[in-house]
């Protein structure tokens, strides 16, 4: 059924984008766009029980769970901590893949020919098998000429993280792309 949805998605997104974009901001997940306020789709007491995900002095990052009608199970948003409007400048979709990573790096696949359809004009990297704390992750990274970036990437966790192998499609400004390759 996720796989039924995700093509659906993928289908739908492609209308809603012209082959020519260059803006992270042309990029929605669930109709939610980089720029938009977050208080926009959810209220202060969801936002407030959502789980922290991230979180510095300067942005916040928290999960939610996705409504039933989602193409994603979960979804992950940053802010600047200091925003009272809460202005998306980080936006993810998550999908589990219990246990198979090789469902999940074919879902990543056909989502990463998507993007570089829809965003010609990026610079697409391949990196391969990374390591990370808990296990190993596939990315492919879109950069867009602000500085702005997209990435699709499966993460493969150890069973002793208790994480789910899962697919994410991740959205970052400018400013927070930045941001999280200074301190990372």
């Amino acid at each position: 059924m996720k796989r039924l949805i995700l093509y659906l998605f993928l289908i739908l997104f492609s209308f809603q984008v012209s082959s020519q974009a260059n803006d992270i901001k042309d990029f929605q997940i669930d109709g939610i766009s980089i720029g938009d306020s977050l208080l926009d789709h959810y209220n202060e007491k969801e936002i407030s029980k959502a789980l922290d995900v991230y979180s510095d002095k300067k942005y916040t990052q928290k999960t939610l769970l996705a409504n039933q009608s989602s193409s994603y199970e979960q979804l992950q948003f940053a802010y600047k901590s200091s925003d009272r409007k809460k202005i998306i400048v980080g936006l993810g979709g998550v999908i589990f893949f219990s246990n198979n990573i090789s469902k999940c790096k074919k879902e990543m696949k056909k989502i990463s020919a998507e993007v570089t359809n829809l965003f010609p004009n990026t610079n697409k990297k391949e990196w391969g098998k990374s390591k990370m704390s808990g296990g190993d992750y596939f990315p492919i990274t879109f950069k867009f000429a602000d500085g702005s970036a997209a990435m699709v990437a499966c993460y493969e966790w150890n069973k002793e993280s208790g994480v789910e192998d899962n697919l994410k499609v991740t959205l970052y400004s400018a400013e927070f792309s930045q941001h999280l390759n200074k301190n990372n």
